[in-house]
């Protein structure tokens, strides 16, 4: 595919992956680097997380982030799968699998900045409430560095 050329794939590919993969150190480092962009939701069902009382406020977040570091894991793997798929060409979709990367991207990025900056909205038994911003652990800020330079490489190698 020719809008990711072969020396940019394993970076954007890599880039995409890494979020995944360091989430895991916050089940191992949590006490020292904190939980990451997950926190409590990792490895655990919310029908478990209210049975023990393991909910937090921040619970459901967690969960839209690992959903969405889901999505990017697949996404990177799709690249791979379309490279062997259409090694000489573009395929005709090309520019539907750029905006998919863009728009994954971008959206983990402004996800992170605006549960780290603004009020969370959240819902309790008397009714709708606002929560401080979600902690900001040296383990999410470092999962979220690489997202501006896999857009600044998404957008020079647009299609």
């Amino acid at each position: 595919m020719g809008f990711i050329p072969g020396r940019s794939l394993p970076w954007v590919a890599g880039l995409s992956l890494l979020p995944f993969f360091l989430q895991f150190l916050g089940l191992s480092l949590g006490n020292k680097l904190g939980q990451g962009l997950c926190g409590s939701a990792l490895g655990v069902s919310e029908a478990e997380a209210v049975m023990y009382g393991l909910v937090n406020e921040y619970y459901l977040y967690g969960q839209l982030f690992l959903a969405l570091l889901a999505l990017k894991v697949t996404y990177a793997l799709a690249l791979w799968v379309l490279r062997f798929m259409y090694p000489d060409r573009d395929p005709s979709f090309a520019p539907v699998v750029w905006k998919v990367g863009v728009g994954l991207s971008g959206v983990f990025l402004l996800l992170f900045l605006v549960t780290r900056t603004l009020p969370l909205p959240f819902v309790t038994p008397l009714g709708p409430a606002l929560l401080s911003p979600a902690p900001l652990d040296p383990l999410s800020l470092i999962m979220v560095l690489p997202e501006p330079f896999l857009l600044w490489l998404y957008f020079r190698h647009r299609p």
